[in-house]
């Protein structure tokens, strides 16, 4: 893991981390309204956004953990 995050720049974490976590936020508020309406296709969405949400957060753990000498 370490070896793949040493290939990894900060700017290219940093320019995929706010997408993941605002997008995911987009779609997460997209499957709570849809939920109402038709929650077979409501819930799934939900499911999505949350997942962006988590890999944005995962993606910051992930910058936090390279050291300046690394990057």
């Amino acid at each position: 893991m370490r070896r793949y995050l040493r290939l990894m720049k900060p700017s290219k974490l940093y320019n995929l981390t706010w997408p993941l976590i605002f997008g995911g936020a987009l779609v997460l508020m997209v499957g709570v309204s849809t939920v109402s309406a038709d929650a077979s296709i409501g819930w799934p969405i939900v499911i999505t956004g949350s997942v962006l949400i988590a890999l944005g957060v995962l993606l910051i753990y992930l910058r936090s953990r390279i050291s300046d000498s690394e990057a």
